[in-house]
């Protein structure tokens, strides 16, 4: 196995961690605001992005 194919492998397992570090993040934003502010958030927030949307 060649240097550049062993950093190539390297660099995707890094993008892919920093993908999935930053999908848990918003998970986590999104989690403690739900169990700050409950559903008014998340109600108001999903109805108004539907409604520009459509």
């Amino acid at each position: 196995m060649s240097i550049g194919t062993e950093q190539t492998i390297i660099e995707r397992r890094t993008g892919r961690a920093l993908i999935l570090a930053a999908v848990l993040c918003l998970m986590g934003a999104g989690g403690l605001l739900w169990w700050h502010q409950g559903g008014a958030i998340f109600n108001d927030l999903v109805l108004t992005t539907l409604a520009w949307c459509f």
